[in-house]
């Protein structure tokens, strides 16, 4: 009996890592395009400074 009342909160517990795991593959996907958009906002104003 303590099987049966054991097996649900494991499959639970899968299923919250599994939507950790997605959480955090978005946080740093998420990261990711910050860094790639601030590189490119600061090669955007160097391209533009020389051209003065």
């Amino acid at each position: 009996m303590a099987g049966a009342l054991t097996e649900p909160l494991s499959a639970v517990h899968a299923q919250l890592a599994v939507a950790g795991s997605a959480a955090e593959r978005l946080w740093l996907l998420g990261g990711v395009v910050l860094a790639l958009t601030g590189a490119g906002v600061v090669a955007l104003a160097a391209v533009r400074g020389r051209r003065d």
